[in-house]
């Protein structure tokens, strides 16, 4: 930028009427350094400063302690090659109160084409700042608030899963009825005592003692899941819920918690089924046990209480009654050396239509006053893919 008398004319009510802060100083950037020869009344406003009081000083008047000194680092090198300067940091006003200034230095150059001012356009940026401080505080806060929201949803993802896998789980050994009843119920009627009509069915491993004496922990284990799971699945299938696994034992009803339509047929075909299931258990653990499973199944009809059983730390959904001793005691009944389903009369009085049976002479059992009569199952009447060799 070439000065000349002429243009100092004409600039001069320029610089008087710019509604921003202009301040030009000498070239010396040696120290002392330079100091101010003009500013204009827009400077007097932004500063604080009458012209009277910066002309001739430093135009380090305006710094304190928050300036930023490092802005400044590559100023006398662009100056001297005569490139223009920008920068930004904190200032001062004459009453000591901050303001943050931007502003541009370019050299002026004479006549002969030497630098001999530098002209400083200065603005007080401090609202800017300020938005961008804030804007930038919004946007972190935003980043903190989405993360804790992405945290929260991979929480509540995984819940969702876990209760999923819950679910699915418990669909496996529960019918969808019961799982209806039970989200229906909000705490209510499904953990209320009540008196139902049920088949209660006791599935019993033969010869488990015998079975676990020969293999080690993860064997039983292995064994006993896929022995659970397999039979579990007929259970389900058949309409009933599984009530309790006891050691090598399984403890399923029909018609609880939910009333099913002819719990004593379902019981039937399933304990029918679940003797068939064994040939795919048994294909599925021989290299485990080296023998077939045998079972014992007992099954008694009649009315039990059902309910929710147990502390407020630990729930179990339970039926209790004579109807389930008598069904325990009459599985003790079965033969140990084949697969053997025994029923009571009260089932054989519902369903000697539906099974082929073969009589058993009365039996004693315990708390009974009288002797019982028991009945093997043999097959279904009308569905002969669902016999099963007894052998």
């Amino acid at each position: 930028m070439k000065d000349s008398s002429h243009e100092r004319i004409e600039a001069m009510p320029l610089l008087e009427a710019m509604t921003e802060s202009v301040l030009v100083t000498t070239t010396d950037l040696d120290s002392p350094g330079p100091s101010i020869v003009y500013v204009n009344p827009a400077f007097e406003r932004m500063t604080g400063w009458a012209k009277e009081e910066v002309i001739g000083k430093s135009p380090r008047v305006l710094q304190g302690k928050k300036t930023e000194h490092s802005v400044f680092i590559d100023l006398r090198e662009r100056l001297v090659k005569g490139i223009p300067w920008f920068g930004q940091t904190m200032n001062y006003r004459k009453d000591g109160s901050e303001f943050v200034m931007e502003w541009s230095i370019v050299p002026i150059e004479n006549e002969s084409g030497e630098i001999h001012r530098y002209l400083a356009v200065q603005r007080d940026v401090s609202k800017r700042v300020t938005m961008e401080h804030d804007l930038a505080a919004a946007r972190s806060k935003e980043r903190k608030w989405f993360r804790q929201l992405e945290k929260t949803n991979r929480k509540l993802n995984e819940t969702n899963l876990e209760q999923l896998r819950t679910l699915n789980l418990f669909t496996k050994y529960v019918p969808e009825t019961v799982i209806k009843k039970g989200l229906a119920a909000h705490g209510g009627s499904l953990f209320h005592g009540e008196k139902l009509e049920i088949v209660a069915l006791f599935c019993d491993m033969r010869g488990f003692t015998s079975i676990s004496e020969e293999l080690n922990p993860d064997a039983i284990v292995k064994m006993l899941n896929t022995y659970y799971e397999m039979m579990a699945e007929v259970v389900a299938t058949h309409g009933g819920t599984v009530a309790q696994f006891v050691g090598d034992e399984i403890f399923a009803v029909f018609g609880a918690p939910v009333p099913i339509r002819d719990c004593v047929g379902s019981a039937l075909r399933c304990a029918l089924a679940m003797v068939e299931r064994l040939k795919d258990i048994n294909t599925k653990v021989a290299d485990v046990i080296g023998r077939d499973i045998r079972v014992g199944i007992g099954m008694n009809f009649g009315p039990v209480i059902a309910g929710k059983l147990g502390s407020e730390e630990r729930l179990s959904y339970s039926v209790i009654g004579d109807t389930v001793n008598t069904a325990k005691r009459i599985e003790a009944l079965a033969n140990n050396e084949r697969n053997t389903i025994l029923i009571g009369e009260s089932i054989f009085t519902h369903a000697r239509h539906l099974v082929r049976t073969q009589d058993l002479p009365a039996m004693p059992l315990k708390d009974k006053k009288t002797d019982v009569k028991i009945y093997e199952v043999i097959g279904l009447r009308v569905d002969s893919v669902m016999e099963y060799d007894a052998g």
